[in-house]
């Protein structure tokens, strides 16, 4: 099925030419003909399925020669408003009486300012906090006149931090405005936010409760007793990617494993939130450019972020949030490409994948022997020691089984077994790291 039923204006079948799509994803099939007729709506799917054609094609075929703001389009990070502007860009390249401004963190507000004072932009693309600004604050950018607004990755600009300053800019917009709202995930306080300024709202899932595209192999390595640089190293000297991210939690983890890769050959990139702006365009720039295959990154990068090519996600940490698993491995597999998301776990991650399991995903059990993954049914797959077996049997020892069993008695029996397993098993290898700490 093409675009050509939506009967779009010529420039806008001339910039989608351009840029190779002929063809709607399913979100695209199943949203626009609602924007089309201003419907509200929240659409749902998981990221890479081409939420953002859903909202700049609507835009754009209903957009008039009327010099004033019609469309606001809110990003809650600096580089997803450039992606979306970027985008949107695609499209009118061909049409050169079309005002969109992009107006996110790090620019010139006083050029900014200047200009709004002498004209409005048709279309608007930003964050935040700096449309807070403009609109609210100093009340240069007049976005009262707007038919639409867009809330992209819902979730992120619904966070509590934000909730108070997005209230504020949505206290401008007139009681007809039209509202669309993406994400992979809905929390409640998007819920309770729409309820307050839309009586009605369709909501547009396409995810069908599974978490993750199908064309994303999910793949666990358990990284027990093992040194995960020297796996990291190993894995990523096994495999050649096109192009992988590798995710730590926290910045300083970032930087441990970057120099550890660093000293070993690997040439990359790091992208973390404590970049400035014009440092991360960089990196950005350079990453799109095909400059390097390898980045080791934080959460910054999985939310917003469309770098084209993936084809390896590396969690050297699980996230702490379940959500941000979502979002990170959804950087791989994007449009009708093949992913692969491979995680380290360690003896606490079992009841976070369980969760993950629960939720629909996927999980296959991986180690890696030579330069080949080997499957294996065990999660917690190793070669037990003569020592390991003895503890496991001594623990199962310690609670034997009585003649008379009540039901459910085997299930709470085992998960006592395996916790204490778990917990001496922990013991042992901090125990290990002790003497190892004090030999250095």
């Amino acid at each position: 099925m093409s675009f050509n039923k939506f009967k779009f204006k010529d420039y806008i079948n001339v910039g989608l030419e351009s840029i190779g799509f002929s063809n709607p994803t399913e979100i695209q099939e199943l949203i626009i003909p609602k924007a089309l007729k201003y419907d509200n709506i929240i659409g749902k799917s998981a990221t890479g399925t081409g939420k953002t054609h859903s909202f700049l094609l609507p835009i754009l075929q209903h957009l008039t020669n009327e010099a004033n703001v019609q469309a606001v389009i809110i990003s809650p990070t600096r580089e997803l408003a450039s992606q979306i502007y970027n985008d949107l860009n695609d499209i009118i390249k061909f049409k050169n009486d079309i005002d969109a401004r992009l107006y996110v963190g790090g620019s010139n507000r006083d050029v900014e300012v200047k200009r709004l004072e002498k004209t409005q932009p048709q279309i608007v693309v930003g964050t935040i906090g700096k449309i807070k600004d403009l609109a609210v604050d100093t009340n240069v950018l007049k976005i009262h006149s707007a038919k639409t607004v867009v809330i992209d990755e819902a979730d992120m600009v619904f966070e509590a931090n934000e909730i108070e300053e997005i209230d504020k800019i949505f206290s401008t917009f007139n009681n007809n405005v039209q509202m669309l709202t993406f994400s992979a995930t809905i929390p409640k306080e998007l819920i309770k936010f729409l309820n307050k300024y839309l009586s009605k709202c369709e909501l547009v899932d396409i995810t069908n409760k599974e978490i993750s595209k199908e064309s994303i192999e999910h793949i666990f390595i358990p990284t027990k007793n093992k040194n995960k640089n020297e796996l990291l190293l190993k894995l990523l000297n096994t495999f050649n990617p096109y192009l992988v991210i590798i995710f730590a939690n926290t910045r300083t983890k970032v930087d441990e494993v970057a120099e550890f890769l660093s000293e070993n050959g690997i040439k990359l990139l790091k992208l973390t939130g404590d970049l400035e702006s014009r440092e991360r365009r960089q990196v950005l720039k350079r990453i799109k450019d095909g400059q390097v295959q390898f980045v080791v990154a934080s959460d910054i990068a999985s939310r917003g972020i469309d770098i084209e090519g993936v084809s390896h996600i590396i969690n050297y940490e699980l996230p702490n949030d379940l959500e941000f698993y979502i979002h990170r491995t959804g950087r791989t597999a994007r449009y009708d490409n093949d992913g692969k998301a491979i995680s380290f776990y360690d003896f606490e991650d079992d009841v976070y994948i369980d969760k993950l399991k629960a939720k629909g995903l996927d999980c296959k059990y991986r180690v890696l022997k030579g330069d080949q993954f080997v499957s294996t049914s065990e999660r917690n797959y190793q070669t037990k020691s003569q020592s390991t077996i003895e503890l496991e049997e001594n623990i199962h020892k310690k609670h034997p089984l009585p003649k008379k069993v009540k039901p459910g008695y085997k299930k709470k029996r085992n998960e006592i077994i395996n916790k204490e397993i778990r917990q001496e098993k922990k013991a042992r290898i901090s125990e290990m790291y002790r003497k190892r700490k004090k030999k250095q």
